[in-house]
């Protein structure tokens, strides 16, 4: 399984409000489209806003970030936010926890 963080700062001009609409409709109109996609979580940090996908492969990530900005829904969504601050990163996850499983 794959992580991948991205973390940003909305473009000039959007509200939080409108960041929160449209993370909502990129969540139903692309991610439920994603390949390989397992879950999105979308969160607000101390200077900004941040992503954390869990995506099943490799490949998975590699073929949505090689086709990102072919998609008109991800392009919606990109435009509310501030290129110059966005950071992408992926990580294998090694081993995790999920409080009450035994």
């Amino acid at each position: 399984m794959i992580i991948e963080i991205t973390t940003y700062k909305p473009a000039a001009g959007v509200t939080h409000t409108q960041l929160m609409q449209a993370s909502k409709e990129f969540d139903q109109n692309y991610c439920a489209r994603c390949k390989g996609l397992i879950s999105r979580q979308f969160a607000k940090t101390t200077t900004g806003y941040m992503d954390i996908f869990k995506w099943q492969t490799k490949q998975d990530v590699e073929h949505v970030q090689a086709t990102f900005m072919d998609d008109a829904d991800a392009v919606a969504y990109a435009k509310h936010l501030d290129p110059e601050t966005l950071t992408m990163h992926n990580y294998e996850l090694l081993d995790s926890f999920e409080a009450g499983e035994a």
